[in-house]
């Protein structure tokens, strides 16, 4: 299953409980998604590139789907301070080998996370992910 069939299935399975998605569009690599009472957009990119991650607009609700990768992994880490920022940023990590996936809001991650072992925490849910633990 490719990034965007995986996205669109994703979406309308959180909306099997909430009930709330009014109709979403797709586009040339993202899923603009309207609900009743907000909206949200999902990027989807193999490999997550920082300037388009830069380029999002702060105030929208955005989800960036990606492969679960060392390159992604890399992006997520080394850009952290950067990422915690983005209050309305979600990633997700999908293993499509283990049909597994991983999702971090760095905004929420870092209020929780003790700073000291961040590094190794983001590790950890990696490797959980890559089947690895």
């Amino acid at each position: 299953m490719d990034l965007k069939n995986w996205t669109v299935h994703h979406i309308k399975q959180k909306d099997l409980v909430k009930r709330d998605l009014v109709s979403f569009q797709e586009e040339d690599g993202k899923i603009t998604c309207e609900y009743k009472e907000s909206h949200a957009t999902f990027f989807m990119q193999e490999n997550l590139d920082l300037n388009k991650v830069k380029s999002l607009d702060a105030k929208d609700v955005s989800y960036l789907v990606c492969l679960c990768n060392e390159h992604n992994f890399k992006l997520l880490a080394d850009n952290w301070n950067l990422l915690k920022t983005l209050q309305n940023l979600t990633f997700i990590f999908l293993n499509p080998e283990f049909t597994d996936k991983w999702i971090i809001k760095p905004f929420v991650h870092a209020k929780i996370a003790d700073p000291k072992t961040l590094k190794q925490g983001l590790r950890t849910m990696y490797d959980t992910c890559m089947g690895k633990i």
